[in-house]
């Protein structure tokens, strides 16, 4: 999508927003209802084989992902990459969870760079 597309449709979504009622506006998830994630990239420092690659998602998982009130889609391939929200029915993911995300994966020998992406709307604001 253009930068010019993606400008009218953000700008239409605001429309939308403003001649919505609220139980609309709730089931299209804008204006107060807006859920926010964000995008996860690691790079792995070398190769894993694909015992390593599942064991390495798994704890990622359990240890870090789980505990703290969130959900993620993706996995590791070349390198860890996906998509995080938060796991509740009407809900956003914070700058809390964003930091400990780059904690965890900062902390582990396993990757080499790792960038977590700003929040944006889950459900409109990626590509």
């Amino acid at each position: 999508m253009s930068q010019c597309n993606r400008v009218l449709v953000q700008r239409g979504r605001e429309d939308l927003a403003k001649h919505r009622s609220r139980r609309q506006r709730k089931k299209l998830r804008i204006g107060e209802f807006q859920e926010l994630g964000f995008s996860v990239f690691a790079e792995l420092a070398s190769p894993l084989n694909a015992l390593q690659r599942d064991t390495l998602i798994d704890v990622f998982l359990e240890k870090c992902i789980e505990p703290n009130g969130m959900l993620f889609g993706g996995g590791i391939n070349r390198d860890l990459e996906g998509y995080v929200v938060a796991n509740s029915a009407r809900g956003s993911a914070n700058e809390q969870q964003r930091e400990c995300v780059r904690a965890w994966l900062a902390g582990r020998s396993e990757f080499s760079a790792v960038t977590v992406g700003p929040l944006v709307d889950a459900w409109y604001g990626h590509d």
